[in-house]
């Protein structure tokens, strides 16, 4: 799928940094970019981790996002990709694990890169793109992976309103990988489908085989943006209680 002439790819010399690198969809999305003549930069939390590709890897923590920040100032595309399912089970240390890596750390990385982009740049360069995945619309039967990716997808649609650059979201259906090893797409499919829909101008990008996401998630998305506009403000003076 990634046999595109790089002379005509937007891509091309694009400095491109993925978290999640490590997994399944990451390392297609790294062989699909670097076929499209990107730079890419593999953000991964595995210390073994190694690649069929040329690319730079940096190691990042959890809660530590900030150390690597620094390395945010050159990149032109932010794809977060990362992310957790603990499917039944619903203890403590899973709700707080589900939380931190599927809505806190995204939220993290998303602010760290919105301040990288220069008033002179207006947004035109830098893109930030999402994988907030269809449990935004659908049951994934695992309701803390619901919950965190409802709950990142809402503050993606939030910033949106005010951000300084193109946030893109990923709704993607189940693929094989291996966190989902039953899944029906294939990653190196979704990851070409993702790049050309986003070479397109696709802000919503929405790949897979339920036909009610593609009914339900606009719907969803014009909804939601909707009531955060007319509900809330960009910045407000603060106010002291207590």
């Amino acid at each position: 799928m990634g046999n595109v002439l790089n002379t005509s790819s937007p891509f091309q010399g694009k400095v491109i940094a993925i978290t999640g690198a490590s997994g399944t969809l990451g390392r297609a999305l790294i062989r699909e970019l670097s076929d499209r003549g990107a730079r890419v930069i593999g953000l991964t939390t595995s210390a073994e981790a190694t690649f069929d590709r040329p690319i730079e890897v940096l190691q990042w923590h959890l809660g530590q996002e900030a150390e690597l920040g620094s390395h945010l100032e050159t990149v032109d595309i932010l794809i977060l990709n990362h992310g957790i399912n603990v499917y039944s089970d619903r203890s403590p240390a899973a709700i707080q694990k589900s939380l931190e890596v599927n809505t806190l750390s995204v939220w993290r990385w998303l602010e760290l890169f919105l301040k990288t982009v220069s008033p002179a740049q207006q947004g035109a360069m830098k893109e930030v793109w999402v994988n907030t995945s269809e449990a935004e619309v659908g049951p994934a039967l695992s309701p803390l992976y619901e919950w965190s990716k409802r709950a990142i997808g809402d503050l993606i649609t939030l910033r949106r309103l005010d951000a300084p650059c193109t946030i893109r979201k990923l709704i993607l259906g189940p693929f094989k990988s291996q966190l989902n090893p039953y899944g029906v797409m294939s990653a190196s499919w979704v990851a070409w489908a993702v790049v050309s829909l986003a070479q397109r101008g696709v802000r919503d990008i929405i790949i897979t085989v339920n036909p009610l996401t593609y009914l339900f998630f606009p719907l969803k998305e014009a909804g939601r943006s909707r009531y955060f506009r007319l509900f809330s403000r960009p910045s407000l003076p603060e106010h002291n209680h207590g």
